[in-house]
């Protein structure tokens, strides 16, 4: 089938859910995620400037080893957003796939078919919710809502609610993706490769515009026989995949799963992906702007620490992005229809 129908769909959303600087810098270097750039480095100079122990080499591999264990799940909820789709069990898939990587070593499984194991299972979870929303006609996010917790009390159950520990830290598995290549975290690396080829398919190849075309407008994407309930379930998988990776580099680096690994995820995850200019009313999206959007998270997160503020107000500013960004997207959009309709 002729991908022309599905280039259509996309074409009029091409640039939607760029923040309103990024658009502006973008006219003038082409780069539209210079804007979040701008307002990355304006943040950091603000919390560093008075606490220079901010720029220690220690302070920022913390926050690009934070970052990374998000960005990867981050990655691939662009997919989903861009079909306008949200998963919010994508904590507890993370989660349970470090529980279930960390129990199978335990019981003496070897560390690398286990981490397998737990990658394959964080899949078939993320492919489940794909297949009940499609069964129940609902949205993934309907169903995620329910999954969430039926993950998260999985995972309490499997680790009869206890950190689990002893891992064999000497193993390679830990040595290699608990440890650092060049100075820099594996799992940055990971994280990089990873976004490398996640951005290369969502632009350039069949399942990136189909994607992109199912949420430019999903009644239009079925009557040109678009597979749109396989496309949700693929996506679903494929951000499965992304939290099992996650969760099995948290647990390289930790050598010990805790039950409560990911709570509030999805609440970052969604959060950065949108602070990161991909629009929630779909068909475009942004992996550039959802590592910056990822890395703002971070460093808020780390500022506030170097500040003295308590921990709580994180998630609180957290959903104050949240809502900034989703007012800046709706905003965008009308003045867009605006200017269309003046036209």
């Amino acid at each position: 089938m002729s991908l022309e129908p599905a280039v259509n769909l996309i074409g009029q959303n091409r640039e939607r859910g760029a923040s309103l600087a990024g658009r502006w810098f973008a006219k003038i270097t082409g780069f539209e995620e210079l804007g979040l750039v701008v307002v990355l480095v304006a943040l950091a100079l603000v919390i560093g400037i008075p606490n220079p122990e901010f720029f220690s080499t220690r302070s920022l591999v913390t926050i690009l080893r934070q970052s990374a264990f998000i960005g990867i799940i981050a990655f691939g909820t662009v997919y989903l957003i861009a079909m306008v789709e949200i998963d919010l069990a994508v904590g507890g898939i993370y989660g349970l796939s470090a529980i279930t990587g960390a129990l199978l070593i335990q019981a003496g499984v070897d560390p690398w078919v286990s981490v397998l194991v737990a990658i394959l299972a964080a899949v078939a979870l993320g492919a489940l919710d794909g297949l009940l929303a499609n069964l129940l006609a609902v949205p993934l996010i309907i169903i995620s809502l329910g999954t969430l917790s039926v993950f998260r009390g999985l995972g309490l159950i499997l680790s009869n609610a206890r950190p689990i520990t002893g891992m064999p830290r000497s193993h390679p598995f830990f040595e290699i993706f608990g440890g650092d290549l060049l100075g820099v975290p594996t799992s940055v690396w990971v994280l990089i490769g990873v976004g490398i080829i996640l951005h290369f398919v969502f632009f350039r190849t069949r399942f990136g515009a189909i994607v992109r075309a199912i949420g430019s407008n999903p009644a239009a994407a079925e009557f040109i026989g678009l597979r749109v309930s396989f496309y949700r379930v693929a996506t679903a998988a494929l951000v499965g995949l992304l939290c099992g990776v996650s969760g099995v580099l948290t647990l390289a680096f930790f050598k010990a799963a805790d039950p409560t690994l990911g709570v509030g995820m999805e609440l970052q995850v969604v959060a950065a992906v949108v602070i990161g200019g991909t629009s929630l009313a779909g068909g475009s999206g942004s992996l550039i702007g959802a590592f910056i959007g990822v890395l703002l998270i971070s460093i808020i997160g780390s500022g506030l620490v170097f500040y003295g503020i308590s921990a709580n107000w994180a998630q609180f500013v957290t959903g104050v992005f949240i809502l900034a960004a989703i007012a800046l997207d709706r905003f965008i959009k009308r003045r867009r229809a605006r200017t269309a309709a003046g036209k």
